[in-house]
């Protein structure tokens, strides 16, 4: 069955994408450019730019799109009431471990993208934020001590990926119970 245009045009576009994420992840960000993405796609630069302004609007939507912010999103938007926040950020936590995992790829394009480009510094701070907002969710409940969320979600953040970075295993309920022990 043929695809309407619409229906090739995604398709396209992601196969840009896939192709844009194997390119960076080969070569680094800085290192690639519009020219290696689209021979690896196999189209010509022209038609790459159709679809995306430049280089660095590829690697913002690798990084929105693929990434672990929609799935952020979603787990943050479910109701956690029920649940103790210790418990919530570990399988938080442990989905972003497992994202940066699955997709070995994508964490290469982060950090080769990371240094000094406000997009990425964006998406990084709506993660970090969703995180910190839980938490100080949780501390207006009373079922956290009062402390600084935002720093209290950087640390996990940064830890978790610089661990996966490196293949360091890392117990996150441990993690998490360090920064938030239970009150005896």
């Amino acid at each position: 069955m043929a695809r309407t245009r619409s229906e090739q045009a995604v398709w396209r576009r992601e196969q840009l994408l896939d192709a844009a994420l194997k390119v960076f992840a080969d070569k680094g960000v800085d290192g690639a450019t519009v020219k290696d993405v689209a021979q690896a796609a196999g189209v010509t630069p022209g038609l790459l730019y159709r679809y995306f302004d430049s280089k660095e609007a590829m690697v913002e939507t690798l990084l929105s799109e693929r990434g672990f912010l929609p799935r952020l999103r979603e787990l943050r938007a479910e109701r956690h009431d029920a649940r103790a926040a210790t418990e919530v950020l570990t399988e938080l936590l442990e989905a972003f471990d497992g994202l940066l995992a699955e997709h070995a790829e994508l964490m290469a394009v982060f950090f080769s993208a990371a240094q000094g480009r406000a997009p990425l510094a964006t998406l990084v701070g709506e993660g970090q934020r969703l995180i910190g907002d839980f938490l100080a969710e949780r501390v207006a409940a009373g079922e956290l001590r009062a402390h600084d969320t935002a720093t209290a979600a950087r640390t996990l953040f940064a830890t978790v990926a610089v661990n996966r970075r490196m293949g360091t295993p890392i117990d996150i309920a441990a993690l998490v119970g360090l920064l938030f022990p239970e009150e005896g």
